[in-house]
């Protein structure tokens, strides 16, 4: 069983999941320091893109790093107070925002893509990974069951386990065919065990087993959403289905209403409430 199943291709090459969420499919490279992540990253992102595919990525990284540099102006609004700023110019666009995102929300925030590759987030546990590790006893601590492949740098000889396949560093092509053909989109992570699992990591590991289908999570699978605060709310089906029905009913009552397809509402709560 595929860990697509349930998704259709459209024509500019983009993934339709059901419910009509459009998401990019994700890999997280992971390794501790020094064990060739950026290399592998670079390496998967030139082959995916030469086969015609959008990528984009994503790298973790220490707090103490800057993220903007001292004394320009952007630093400076964010010195000022600044909780969010942007750089836009003819090439690209930048944003720095003092507000900590999920992975998942970052991806939505790079646009519209076919795949998103990751370096790090080693303890993420809602996206499949390509372990790269610099001695084979650090394939174990990488695991959780979520590694779709092992990526051996320079002949290091380290060996797979649990039928997971050894990719050697060069073999740029076989990197990308096991990403095409394994890797989810990032799982919500939030839990709700709306697909009877008891967590996203469980949901993960049984979509690479071929025991689940990627629409029978609440996040891709019913297209409804629910967000307080900027943050996502799980809901089961039971309430989902009251919710769209109570939304639904409603909203036939209005003259002028017709066709739906997305229904979307955005309210501010009142101090008395």
């Amino acid at each position: 069983m595929s860990v697509l199943a349930g998704v259709k291709d459209i024509s500019d090459g983009s993934m339709v999941y059901p419910g009509g969420i459009v998401l990019a499919r994700a890999v997280s490279v992971v390794g501790f320091k020094d064990s060739g992540k950026t290399r592998v990253v670079v390496a998967l992102v030139g082959e995916l893109v030469g086969r015609g595919f959008r990528v984009g990525t994503l790298k973790h990284t220490a707090e103490s790093v800057l993220l903007d540099t001292p004394g320009k102006d952007s630093w400076r609004h964010r010195e000022a107070g600044s909780v969010a700023t942007g750089i836009l110019h003819g090439r690209g666009s930048a944003l720095f925002l003092d507000r900590v995102l999920t992975v998942r929300e970052a991806v939505v925030r790079l646009g519209e893509l076919d795949f998103v590759v990751t370096e790090g987030f080693k303890s993420v546990g809602s996206m499949a990974k390509l372990i790269v590790p610099r001695v084979e006893g650090e394939v174990g601590e990488l695991s959780n069951g979520l590694e779709i492949g092992i990526v051996d740098v320079d002949g290091r000889g380290v060996r797979g386990g649990g039928g997971v396949q050894v990719i050697p560093l060069g073999d740029a092509g076989g990197l990308a065919d096991v990403v095409e053909e394994r890797a989810f989109p990032v799982l919500p992570g939030l839990d709700c065990r709306g697909c009877e699992f008891d967590s996203c990591l469980e949901f993960g590991r049984a979509l690479l087993a071929g025991e689940a289908e990627l629409g029978a999570c609440v996040g891709f699978g019913s297209g409804f959403s629910l967000r307080v605060d900027g943050e996502e709310v799980a809901l089961g089906p039971s309430v989902q289905d009251v919710t769209r029905s109570v939304v639904l009913d409603l909203l036939s009552s209005f003259e002028g209403v017709g066709r739906l397809g997305r229904v979307e509402i955005s309210f501010e709560v009142g101090d008395g409430v």
